[in-house]
């Protein structure tokens, strides 16, 4: 009762019901149990199609809110949270590699048949995109939900090699662990209500670029054979 009256006394803004939910679950207990729990829950929702579903922003903020609680738990849950993602996209990256990147795909169902051909489609994409291109992709497909699981399996399964693929998994993760722990310690529920589609508006730009580049360059390419 005492910590979460201490949370009620922070005066930051009501969080949404998820967060809500989370820190009320987690008000009385220990705080490694919490950590623990935070980074089996960054590990599957960065390195497992499950996590298209789990909240994992929503999760780092409620760490840096319940960080108010336990200051000396900030520095810890940064890390830990940090080592945690960047553990689940190592994860799906070698799952991409290895061949298992997406699971249960083996049958000629319909829906199999369109989840292989897309899958087969997003390999193809990828593998013709440039080192900085890819690196850039992985870098901003980080901080958009649903690409955080998803990108680092695609680059395995395109053949992406680890010198490309590696720096960017490593330092976005890390970035994007202390980042939202952070803010979520300093401006609490702000950061999901105001700014919550920031991401996925900076990774269709960054599609949408490289696609328009493509097209150009291949315009370009053509009209190069038609002169000669």
């Amino acid at each position: 009762m005492a910590q979460r009256a201490t949370v009620e006394a922070l005066r930051l803004p009501r969080p949404p019901g998820v967060l809500t939910a989370l820190l009320d679950a987690v008000a009385n207990w220990p705080a490694a149990a919490v950590l623990v729990v935070a980074a089996m829950v960054l590990v599957v929702e960065s390195g497992t199609l499950v996590g298209v579903a789990l909240p994992g922003t929503t999760l780092l903020v409620a760490l840096g809110l319940w960080s108010h609680i336990r200051p000396d738990a900030l520095v810890p849950a940064i890390a830990i949270s940090a080592a945690a993602t960047v553990t689940g996209v190592h994860i799906g990256w070698w799952r991409g590699r290895s061949g298992r990147g997406v699971p249960a795909l083996d049958g000629d169902g319909r829906h199999r048949r369109v989840i292989r051909a897309g899958t087969a489609r997003a390999h193809r994409w990828l593998a013709g995109r440039g080192p900085v291109a890819t690196a850039a992709l992985l870098a901003c497909g980080h901080w958009a939900a649903a690409a955080r699981p998803l990108m680092p399996r695609v680059a395995g399964g395109a053949g992406v090699p680890y010198r490309i693929a590696g720096p960017p998994l490593v330092l976005t993760g890390t970035a994007w662990a202390a980042t939202l722990v952070l803010l979520g310690n300093k401006v609490g529920a702000h950061v999901l209500t105001q700014a919550g589609a920031v991401p996925l508006v900076v990774v269709a730009l960054l599609i949408g670029a490289l696609v328009l580049h493509s097209r150009c360059r291949h315009k370009s390419i053509a009209v190069g054979s038609a002169v000669r």
